[in-house]
């Protein structure tokens, strides 16, 4: 029943919204060819349903794998896979939106009814020639994986993969509609992708607990740690929301102007009425949450936060297809933004702030300082250089991701190297230093809300495979060799997404890496010191390598920089020798400082070993 009238208030408003915004369909001019009103209103409405799907399917698989206790035996385990089930349900609905959603953008783009669509298999093969219809048939086949998944037995190793891939699916839709229209495009893009992935999250989580551990024994465990990650979804939709806004709306006065900057702010309206669910939680029950008398007072505070969730969404299905204020169209040509002319001034004082990065950092940030919360609560002491490591390197990370530097890392060679050797040596090894898995171990004990998340990451499967000494280098060279030895580096300067995923892939091998060399934090498993030697041999190697190439190798990326170069940079190639003299200089200096410090470490090590009685 809760389900039908969350379903049925998105269905609503979007029907008012577009109404009122006028991104309704328009009657067919008699004589023209026509779409009619089924597709018309078919597609927001498939629209919501595959939100409302989407949000149910990764809600679910983050209540099922990430929130509940490791699954065993017994209760716990049944729950569990409760969600995953449930999620494969969802991700079913999500499949079969998609496939309809499909028909119709054919049916829109080439103005034919649907029936007429279904009726040719050459229509049906015309959705691949819009980005559209690409993205619906990608976000198919995702969400029929995950349904398919969820209902073979799942270990937490299978729930996270098939959580990976729901990701995979929720994130194409970015990259078109407004997003892809506006200026500022990469700005646009991340905002959305955070929005869609925090709401989803939100409402979903919600939706789950509510429906598969409202009366079971483990709600006392996953409400507290469910808050914790509303509030934080709830802070990503606020900033990503914003972000959208600014890119959108132009002028301030276009909030109370146009219908459309009413509808931001009757979301922003929703938005709040939220955070007072929020608190309400929090208040009345998050801290009685294992009490069975508080469950109902959950049941009806969690049902009316999610239908006003569900209308939520069916506004912004609505304001999706209401034209905004200001289309754009400022932009680079071929960039996702306008580039200002080069000074090397612009490298420190440039600001590019994308909402998704901010939002990562922030909780890099917040976690650590949460963590030495809870460390100096429970009497202990932190060394303050590790806090000044830390906090080093996540300003570090700021200045290269939403700096002067990021904002010409697409365009010029030589700020594409400053961030890249941030992200892979610099960032790395001042993170590891901070030692956060020490951390985390040392704040997260069994009675706190997220049990032993440390010691259990630490003694994982995955924290052996990232941390193999045979296999970093070997991932290091290869991934160097990927990355300017194929396309891979003009795609990542060409498309936001894949520039994205580029820094985030290099950034975790340098932390994977620097987490084994500096020993700051326990491992998996002992490195002795000639391995650890000649991993950093290694990823030494690599870098030296990629900064030979750049030197004296062809240019890379021959299509793309010289036309996307900014006036007052200098010529692409000669831009790029002087990249690898950069890359050379600012990788050898700290890997060398790290090779003196290691042999200092073993020699005083055997110092000690030596002396009588030790």
């Amino acid at each position: 029943m809760l389900g039908v009238v969350a379903v049925g208030a998105a269905a609503v408003v979007v029907y008012v919204v577009l109404r009122v915004g006028g991104g309704a369909p328009e009657p067919g001019i008699e004589g023209l060819p026509d779409a009619g009103p089924v597709t018309g209103w078919g597609l927001p409405l498939l629209r919501v349903g595959a939100d409302l799907c989407a949000a149910g399917t990764l809600g679910a698989l983050v209540v099922g794998v990430v929130l509940c206790p490791v699954p065993g035996a017994g209760r716990a385990a049944v729950d569990a896979v409760r969600c995953v089930r449930v999620a494969g349900g969802w991700a079913l609905g999500w499949a079969l939106c998609s496939a309809a959603g499909y028909v119709l953008t054919i049916s829109s783009f080439m103005a034919l009814p649907p029936a007429q669509v279904l009726g040719s298999a050459e229509f049906l093969g015309l959705g691949v020639m819009f980005s559209e219809g690409k993205v619906l048939l990608v976000t198919l086949a995702l969400a029929a994986v995950v349904a398919a998944g969820a209902r073979v037995p799942v270990t937490r190793g299978r729930g996270l993969a098939l959580l990976a891939v729901a990701l995979g699916a929720i994130l194409p839709v970015a990259f078109v509609g407004h997003a892809a229209s506006a200026d500022n495009h990469d700005i646009a893009a991340s905002a959305l992708m955070t929005h869609l992935v925090a709401v989803a999250i939100w409402v979903g989580g919600l939706a789950a607990v509510l429906a598969c551990l409202r009366d079971s024994e483990l709600l006392g465990v996953v409400l507290p740690r469910f808050s914790t990650l509303a509030l934080g979804c709830f802070a990503a939709v606020a900033v990503s929301g914003v972000a959208s806004a600014w890119v959108r709306m132009g002028p301030a006065d276009n909030l109370w102007d146009t219908g459309y900057g009413r509808f931001v702010l009757v979301k922003t309206a929703v938005l709040v009425a939220l955070g007072a669910f929020g608190h309400a939680h929090r208040r009345r029950t998050v801290r009685f949450a294992g009490d069975r008398g508080r469950r109902r007072t959950f049941a009806r505070l969690a049902a009316g936060e999610i239908v006003l969730m569900a209308a939520a969404i069916g506004l912004a299905v609505g304001l999706s297809r209401t034209p905004p204020p200001t289309d754009g169209g400022h932009a680079h040509a071929l960039l996702d933004y306008t580039v200002a002319p080069f000074t090397a001034g612009g490298l420190v004082t440039g600001v590019r702030v994308d909402p998704l990065i901010l939002l990562l950092l922030a909780g890099l940030a917040l976690g650590y300082l949460a963590g030495l919360r809870r460390v100096a609560r429970a009497g202990g002491r932190w060394p303050a250089g590790r806090v000044a490591a830390w906090y080093a390197g996540v300003l570090l990370l700021a200045l290269v991701l939403m700096g002067g530097v990021a904002a010409y890392s697409r365009v010029m060679m030589t700020a594409h190297v400053l961030q890249f050797v941030t992200l892979t040596v610099v960032a790395p090894l001042l993170l590891a230093a901070g030692a956060p898995v020490t951390l985390a171990v040392r704040a997260l004990s069994p009675a706190s809300q997220y049990g032993e998340a440390g010691r259990a990451f630490l003694d994982g499967a995955l924290a052996r495979r990232l941390t193999h000494p045979g296999g970093l280098p070997a991932a290091y060279g290869v991934g160097f060799a990927l990355l300017y030895g194929t396309g891979w580096f003009e795609r990542s300067l060409a498309y936001h997404a894949v520039h994205l995923a580029t820094q985030g892939a290099f950034l975790l091998a340098g932390l994977a890496a620097f987490w084994v060399l500096t020993g700051a934090d326990p491992l998996p498993r002992p490195v002795p010191w000639a391995a650890r030697m000649w991993l950093l041999a290694g990823v030494a190697a690599a870098h030296l390598a990629v900064a030979a190439l750049l030197m004296a190798g062809p240019q890379l990326a021959g299509t793309w920089l010289p036309l996307v170069t900014p006036p007052g940079a200098p010529p692409p190639l000669e831009d790029q020798r002087l990249a690898g003299a950069l890359l050379a200089t600012l990788a050898a200096v700290p890997l060398a400082a790290l090779a003196v410090l290691l042999t200092l470490q073993r020699r005083l090590a055997s110092a000690r070993r030596a002396r009588p009685g030790a």
